[in-house]
């Protein structure tokens, strides 16, 4: 039996963030979004690939160097992903993140 694509694609989508959000700001910073999910959403990191604007809410109390180089490294994890329609959806959302001005 194959496991569900949507489910694939949303652990995909979840280590392709935790890998961003480490090599940017390391543990810090992961545990940092993390917290913010959940106290804001009371989400975790999983449920960013349908509710993209849970992380938009989490990056705008971020400063945009961070911002800029968390969807930079994020779209560079899944570019090769994108022929798949809701791959390629989830980084269009995503990179309308407003981050927070300097």
């Amino acid at each position: 039996m194959f496991p569900d694509a949507n489910k694939v694609k949303k652990a995909l989508v979840s280590l392709a963030i935790e890998e961003s959000l480490l090599e940017i700001g390391g543990s810090k910073l992961l545990h940092e979004v993390f917290r913010l999910l959940y106290e804001k959403f009371h989400c975790y990191l999983p449920d960013c690939y349908d509710h993209q604007e849970h992380l938009r809410g989490i990056f705008t109390e971020l400063d945009s160097g961070t911002c800029d180089v968390f969807l930079e490294s994020l779209n560079e994890k899944l570019e090769e992903f994108t022929y798949q329609k809701p791959i390629d959806e989830f980084l269009v959302k995503i990179s309308k993140i407003k981050c927070k001005a300097d």
